[in-house]
C-alpha cells in the first residue's frame, strides 16, 4: 500500500540555545528561558516566531487540516529541547531545571502534531533519545575541553494523521566509530548531530470514493 504523505523540513534558529543558559547559570527564572525562545536579531527571528510563522502558512495550515487524508510530517533540527523531555522527574539531568519549550510545545498545542520518538518511548528517563551531540561532548569554549556539553534531544519527527503509525524510532550516528571534538576530523558519520529515524507502519484504506471532506477508513 502506498499513499502521498505532506512532507516539511525545518531547522531553527540556533542563537541563544536554552540549555546554555541553563546549566552555566545565566538565567535564575523562566522568563529569561522564554525571552532567548522570543529573541528577534537584525537578521533572524526567534523559535517562537518561526513556529508561529510555520503556523500561520496557509500551506501548512492546509496540510494539518487534511492529514487525516494524507498525512504530515515534520522532521528536522530544531534547535531547542522537547518540552516532553524537560519535565519535572527529569530535573537533574537538566541543570535542575523543568521548563516547557515552546517549539514543540506551540506544535503539537496547537497543530496537533505527535512526536514519533516520545510516542514510542514516552519516559524520557529510561529513554532520553539524545541527539546533540554525537561528537561534542566538551564545550569548545575554552577550558581546555574540560566542561561537559549539555546532551540532549533537539531532533525529532512529528507527523499528524491515523495513517501513520510509529512502529520504531532511534537516534543514529553511523556504523563506524565517532571520535569526539577536537579529533573529529576523519570521522565517516557526516554530522555533529545524531540522525533520527522513524519506521511507520501504513494503518487503513481510503475507500475510492472517499474525498478528503468525506473520509472512510477501513482498520
Amino acid at each position: 500500500m502506498s499513499i502521498n504523505v505532506s512532507f516539511w523540513s525545518i531547522r531553527t534558529v540556533a542563537s541563544s540555545y536554552g540549555p546554555y543558559a541553563a546549566c552555566n547559570k545565566l538565567v535564575s527564572d523562566e522568563s529569561q528561558f522564554m525571552a532567548g525562545e522570543m529573541e528577534l536579531g537584525k537578521d533572524w527571528a526567534g523559535r517562537v516566531q518561526e513556529i508561529l510563522n510555520l503556523l500561520a502558512n496557509p500551506s501548512f495550515g492546509h496540510a494539518v487540516k487534511t492529514s487525516a487524508v494524507e498525512p504530515l510530517i515534520l522532521a528536522g533540527d530544531f534547535n531547542s529541547p522537547s518540552h516532553l523531555n524537560w519535565t519535572e522527574e527529569m530535573k537533574n539531568e537538566h541543570c535542575d531545571w523543568s521548563f516547557e519549550w515552546p517549539a514543540t510545545k506551540l506544535l503539537m498545542s496547537r497543530a496537533g502534531l505527535t512526536d514519533s520518538f516520545r510516542e514510542l518511548y514516552p519516559d524520557p528517563k529510561t529513554v532520553p533519545g539524545i541527539t546533540w551531540s554525537t561528537v561534542q561532548k566538551f564545550t569548545d569554549l575554552g577550558w581546555g575541553w574540560t566542561v561537559p556539553e549539555p546532551q540532549d534531544r533537539i531532533d525529532m519527527i512529528l507527523y499528524s494523521g491515523k495513517r501513520l503509525k510509529p512502529i520504531h524510532s532511534q537516534p543514529y550516528q553511523g556504523k563506524e566509530l565517532v571520535r569526539r571534538k577536537p579529533n573529529e576530523f576523519e570521522n565517516d558519520y557526516p554530522s555533529d548531530h545524531f540522525a533520527v529515524i522513524t519506521d511507520f507502519e501504513i494503518v487503513g484504506a481510503i475507500h475510492t470514493n472517499a474525498t478528503k471532506n468525506d473520509v472512510d477508513y477501513e482498520y
